[in-house]
This record gives C-alpha cells, sequence and structure tokens, in this order.
C-alpha cells in the first residue's frame, strides 16, 4: 500500500509520548503527595477518659460536607464505632483510626450501617487479622450478613490475588444481637443499649457509655420522649441527633403552594420521628445533661458558624450548658 503526503518529523512523533509522561508522572505526584498529606496510625492514650470524634454528621441526603451516621467513641486507648454511615471510612481515615474495638448499631436505617463493608475491607487490606465485634438490637445479623454477601466475590478475588497477606478475618466480623441493658463490661468501661422513640423504626437504641467516673451518651436516631431522657440522664456529654423544627418553614409553604403533598408529607414524617431542637435543649436540662453535642444534622446545614448559629438558635433559652454543633471530623469530650 502506498503512503501519500510528508512524513512527520520525529519531534512531531514524540509529542504525545512526552504529554503522556508527563501527565502520567503529574498524576503519580498527586498520588504520592496525597499519601504524604494523610495522617499516620493514631495513638490513644491508656490513661484518658472519655472523648468522640464525629466522622459523620448528615443525613440521607447527599452533602459534601457530611458522611453520614458515624461516632467513634474513646475510652482510654480503645475505639469503638456507633453506626457506619455512607463513606464513613474517610474521616475514619483522616482522623488517623486504622483499626477498631468493636461497632455498635443502634438501628437500621441504611444511612446507618451501609459503610461497614468499605471498613472491614480496609482493616483487611490493613493486616487487621481478627474478627471485629459488632452488636446491636436484633437485625444485626440480617443486616450484616446481607452486606458482607455483597462483598463473596470481591473477597474470593482478593484471596486468589493477595493470599494470606489479605487479612481476610477482618471481614468476618463477630455479630450479637442484644436486648436494651448492659453489652460490655470489661476493664473499667461499661456500654447499656437503651431504647428510644423512632417509631416505625423498631427496635431503635441509644448507648451510654461510662469509663473513669464519666458517662458519655449517643443518641442514634430519635425523637424526645421519657425513654430517650431517661438513657441520658445525667450525662457529662450528650451526643445527640437534632432536627431545626423552624428551618423546614420554607419548604413546607413551598411544598403546600404548588400542591406537593408527596413532597410535604414526606418532610412532615421526617420531622416527626426526630429529635427538635428546643424540645432536645429542654430535656437535657431536666435530664441533667451537662454538655451537647448536635449530630445527624435535619436539615444538613453547612459547615459554617452562620448555619451553625441559626439551627441552635433558641435552645440556650432552656439549656445552661455548652452546646456544639457538630462537623465530620470534630473531637468533642466531656
Amino acid at each position: 500500500m502506498k503512503e501519500t503526503g510528508h512524513p512527520l518529523p520525529v519531534a512531531a512523533l514524540a509529542w504525545p509520548s512526552r504529554v503522556f509522561a508527563l501527565a502520567l508522572g503529574l498524576l503519580l505526584l498527586t498520588a504520592w503527595s496525597h499519601a504524604l498529606a494523610q495522617p499516620g496510625a493514631r495513638e490513644f492514650d491508656p490513661d484518658a477518659g472519655l472523648s468522640a470524634i464525629l466522622l459523620g454528621t448528615g443525613v440521607p441526603l447527599p452533602n459534601p460536607d457530611r458522611q453520614t451516621a458515624c461516632t467513634a467513641v474513646i475510652a482510654g486507648d480503645r475505639v469503638f464505632l456507633v453506626d457506619t454511615g455512607r463513606n464513613c471510612i474517610v474521616p475514619l481515615d483522616q482522623a488517623g483510626i486504622d483499626e477498631v474495638d468493636g461497632v455498635f448499631y443502634t438501628h437500621y436505617h441504611s444511612d446507618h450501617f451501609i459503610g461497614l463493608g468499605e471498613i472491614l475491607l480496609d482493616f483487611g487490606i490493613g493486616g487487621i487479622d481478627r474478627r471485629i465485634p459488632v452488636r446491636g438490637p436484633e437485625g444485626a445479623i440480617e443486616v450484616v450478613t446481607g452486606l458482607l454477601a455483597a462483598y463473596r466475590l470481591d473477597l474470593e478475588y482478593r484471596i486468589a490475588h493477595h493470599g494470606d497477606k489479605f487479612a481476610a478475618a477482618a471481614m468476618n466480623p463477630r455479630v450479637t444481637e442484644h436486648e436494651p441493658g448492659i453489652v460490655l463490661e470489661e476493664d473499667g468501661l461499661r456500654v447499656t443499649m437503651f431504647p428510644v422513640c423512632h417509631e416505625p423504626v423498631e427496635p431503635a437504641v441509644g448507648y451510654r457509655f461510662e469509663f473513669r467516673g464519666e458517662v458519655l451518651v449517643v443518641s442514634g436516631d430519635t425523637r424526645v420522649c421519657p425513654a430517650y431522657a431517661e438513657g441520658a440522664a445525667g450525662a457529662d456529654l450528650l451526643i445527640s441527633e437534632a432536627e431545626n423544627a423552624a428551618m423546614f418553614n420554607t419548604p413546607i409553604a413551598l411544598a403546600r403552594a404548588v400542591g406537593n403533598t408527596r413532597q410535604l408529607e414526606m418532610i412532615e414524617e421526617g420531622m416527626a420521628y426526630h429529635a427538635e431542637t428546643l424540645a432536645l435543649a429542654r430535656m437535657a436540662q431536666e435530664a441533667g445533661v451537662e454538655k451537647l453535642a448536635l449530630t445527624h444534622l435535619f436539615p444538613s446545614i453547612a459547615p459554617t458558624e452562620a448555619a451553625e448559629a441559626l439551627f441552635i438558635q433558641g435552645m440556650s433559652d432552656y439549656f445552661d450548658g455548652p452546646i456544639i454543633v457538630g462537623r465530620d471530623g470534630m473531637e468533642v469530650a466531656p
């Protein structure tokens, strides 16, 4: 076959290769810089008391600034997760937490458990070759078994590729179901599960951590009710879900104005089973709570001082203690 036209100069032929090499180099440099910027494994003080890291403070509606429900509770040098929401592996990694001592589930809305597979997979890649205890109310076995079934092929591929370098035990958590009461008591730490009110979701629970004279409570999803108040009583730090009802006035009015009954009813139904901020403030005061940290913010506001001030407006009229509006990655302590 004849060729037509003039041959390209050597420099012109080399240009695409040079561009590709430059692009590849920049890509590798970016990846390496990101890896260097990531924190190393964090060491927690075994002599410390209770504290928490808010890893996911959002709700199911996507918000790039907020992952869904996930809270790390730290007791000395032990780390426990309360719920494992969507993509919480990212703030977990940013917090320098590369393994945990257990997981506690509050209920089985997917925004509270969907991130477990990512976390366990990361532990397997990282060589955490042990089974992670997972505790929750009835339903935990069904939910975790279903999640891990979706990883069956992935696990086979990784073991076939990496052999025992992949820590497969991490992908086989030890799951137990519990009724309200003490679910863990060891080395001075007591964790008590208590019922909350998130109807029609049942069971729904919160957790009370007691360690070295301090009490830290994580609410799970709930409206304000006597069972919740009892579980939170006397907490040095209450990490509570929160809903600002006033912020829904405009969306509700707009839905009514255009006759969108579906949207109107879904907003009202969502509001009915979350903890309204002013009611929460009154409950916390009456229950003797010392400090409030808000998470699972509904609506999922921007992480700005102006939005946060609006979210807690009026709460200090009813609650005397500090009120913290949570952001992903924020550390809080009694």
